[in-house]
């Protein structure tokens, strides 16, 4: 008679998860194993197969959330375990995946396919991740301002460790010799991409937002380019001050509120401003019940 798990025989399976909606949400998936279950449905139907838990690694905590969630597996996803029970086969374990490359699509008329017909996805070739496999599946578009460096893409079997899910959003440590890279892509296109050499492309597909809760610093030893092609709004609370040996400024300026000039103010070009023109010339003001009122030019 068992008395506790890991007495008696070890049983193992190999099977085909068919569900993963776990009830409990413990990460559990209902799992056809072969040689225990018929592809039969109509006398195995998919929600009447066990439980099985999955098993995680030791580099997951498994407790309050703690680590990597056991939510990986879709239907479809061939997997290997054990049955905690032994021979009884009714308390089955998932120790972990298997791919492979599928021949056929899913038929859900059978046991040991995906329920949904969604998995696989393609056939006759391996499972593992395209871009795992050294095919380079987007590209960065070009802006018409900014010249962005293209992608330096050049993975090679089996040095780029790819996690990708299910919608499409994925992340890529990729060690390949003279091509290495890091990069972490959203379905929608906004990603970021860090180059062999260092460089950094970010690219956002719609709204940017970032907030600082306290200091920000920027230091840039090289020079800065930025391009809006709508308005800027800048809003500062306290005092702007800028230290620079030269300010180029191309267009017009709209001022409200007080300009106090401290050293020399020059025209270059005849100009009008508030009634006063001139060029080459300078104005007093008049102290006392005059103040604020200037001279003619001099």
């Amino acid at each position: 008679m068992r008395e506790f798990v890991g007495k008696g025989n070890f049983t193992w399976f190999f099977g085909v998860v068919e569900d993963r909606n776990d009830p409990a949400k413990l990460g559990r998936v209902r799992v056809r194993a072969y040689g225990y279950h018929t592809d039969d449905k109509d006398k195995i139907p998919t929600n009447s197969l066990p439980w099985a838990i999955p098993l995680g690694g030791v580099d997951s905590a498994s407790i309050s959330g703690i680590g990597k969630s056991p939510t990986g597996m879709v239907e479809g996803t061939w997997v290997v375990g054990f049955f905690l029970d032994g021979d009884r086969a009714q308390e089955p374990a998932v120790v972990g995946t298997l791919a492979g490359a599928p021949s056929q699509s899913a038929d859900a008329s059978f046991g040991f396919n995906d329920p949904n017909g969604v998995y696989p996805k393609y056939t006759d070739e391996s499972d593992v991740n395209k871009r795992a496999r050294g095919q380079n599946t987007d590209s960065v578009p070009a802006s018409n301002k900014v010249s962005i460096p293209e992608s330096k893409f050049a993975a090679v079997y089996p040095m780029n460790h790819v996690m990708e899910t299910e919608s499409g959003h994925y992340k890529e440590y990729d060690d390949t010799e003279g091509a290495e890279r890091i990069k972490e892509s959203h379905r929608s296109g906004t990603m970021y991409e860090l180059y062999p050499d260092g460089d950094k492309v970010t690219k956002v597909v719609k709204d940017n937002y970032t907030l600082v809760a306290s200091n920000d610093n920027l230091h840039v030893k090289g020079n800065v380019t930025i391009f809006v092609d709508g308005d800027t709004n800048l809003t500062v609370a306290g005092t702007t001050t800028v230290e620079t040996p030269t300010t180029n400024w191309t267009g017009n300026i709209n001022l409200t509120g007080d300009l106090d000039i401290t050293g020399k103010s020059t025209a270059s070009v005849d100009h009008i401003s508030a009634g006063i023109s001139g060029k080459g010339h300078t104005h007093t003001d008049t102290p006392g019940l005059g103040a604020g009122t200037t001279s003619k030019p001099k």
